[in-house]
């Protein structure tokens, strides 16, 4: 398995109204700082070169601060989440040329949302 970090530039998205902070996810800002019960997290991507037919990308994402996740890619649902646990969705059908990633996070007042862990690309062969 081969896998890639998707570590910067990342926006952050507390108010569709403001304009988005740029950061690093893991985000590692204060969580008192992100504000809100609603987050999203926002990064382009280009499809991995040197992919096989019998390759599979698989989208990672460790660890989360949320009561709820929503992860689109080219404004596309692939995941929805309400059990905190990690996720890991096969994108492969879903990847162009160029991507927009998009992760939406819901979380109570007292517990303000956050991408606290990594994202990645796994790649994996079918054959292996």
């Amino acid at each position: 398995m081969h896998t890639i970090r998707l570590r910067r530039p990342w926006l952050r998205s507390i108010d569709p109204q403001s304009p988005p902070d740029k950061v690093d996810v893991p985000d590692t800002a204060p969580l008192a700082a992100t504000g809100g019960d609603r987050v999203t997290y926002r990064r382009a991507f280009n499809r991995p070169t040197g992919l096989t037919p019998t390759d599979g990308v698989w989208l990672s994402i460790s660890h989360y601060a949320a009561d709820a996740i929503e992860v689109r890619i080219n404004d596309t649902l692939i995941s929805r989440s309400t059990a905190g646990e990690p996720i890991r969705v096969n994108i492969t059908a879903d990847l162009q040329t160029s991507n927009q990633l998009a992760i939406t996070l819901k979380s109570s007042e007292s517990s303000p949302a956050a991408l606290d862990g990594a994202v990645t690309l796994e790649i994996e062969s079918v054959d292996s």
